[in-house]
């Protein structure tokens, strides 16, 4: 509901420059450097669209899925891009994604991972969703001195926080072996690893 009711201004949010258009970049940056421009992209987590927008001015022949749990969130990225086919928009949750086996290239999920429900369940959907040799760009916060603040955030709104080794042996369970992980600051310290869907 919070998503929801943030939908109508979350274009407009300052948060917008300051935290979510620099972990675009540079997790569309990694995707570049780690394989050839992908026919097709998901993006799990996908809010009004921004990343897949950002994204369609690099790869023009790019074909883009976004899936958000959050209908009206989904219900702005349909109204921005009504009648315009390289993009295509469905309400989901991250664990029982609505699209077929090995469909995708590249999957990204940016700054909406803390929220899964069922985080194992989810990296397993985008594994499944992705063609072998897929791509997946996972980026997330990652919260100085983690071990002592994240499960107050834990217990505060039910968010799910992890250290990076953390995150790799839960995408390696997945069947994709981690190929990148940087870690900078925008706002927040952000935590970025790049996974290939093995053979």
């Amino acid at each position: 509901m919070r998503f929801d009711r943030w939908a109508p201004s979350y274009d407009r949010s300052i948060l917008q420059q300051l935290i979510f258009t620099p972990i675009h970049d540079a997790a569309l940056n990694a995707c570049a450097a780690a394989c050839a421009p992908p026919h097709d992209l998901l993006d799990i987590g996908c809010g009004t669209g921004r990343l897949l927008e950002a994204a369609a001015r690099r790869w023009h022949e790019t074909q883009f899925t976004g899936i958000d749990i959050s209908e009206k969130m989904i219900a702005e990225a349909l109204r921005k891009h009504q009648g315009d086919p390289q993009f295509n928009f469905k309400q989901g949750d991250a664990s029982a994604l609505p699209v077929e086996d090995a469909s995708f290239d590249a999957a990204f999920s940016t700054m909406s991972f803390h929220h899964w429900v069922d985080q194992t369940s989810g990296i397993r959907e985008t594994a499944r969703a992705l063609r072998p040799g897929g791509l997946f760009v996972l980026a997330d916060v990652d919260l100085p001195l983690l071990f002592l603040f994240g499960p107050l955030f834990n217990y505060i709104d039910g968010s799910k926080f992890h250290a990076p080794n953390d995150l790799r042996q839960l995408l390696e369970q997945a069947g994709l072996s981690v190929v990148a992980l940087r870690r900078f600051w925008t706002l927040s310290r952000a935590q970025l690893l790049v996974a290939r869907k093995r053979d």
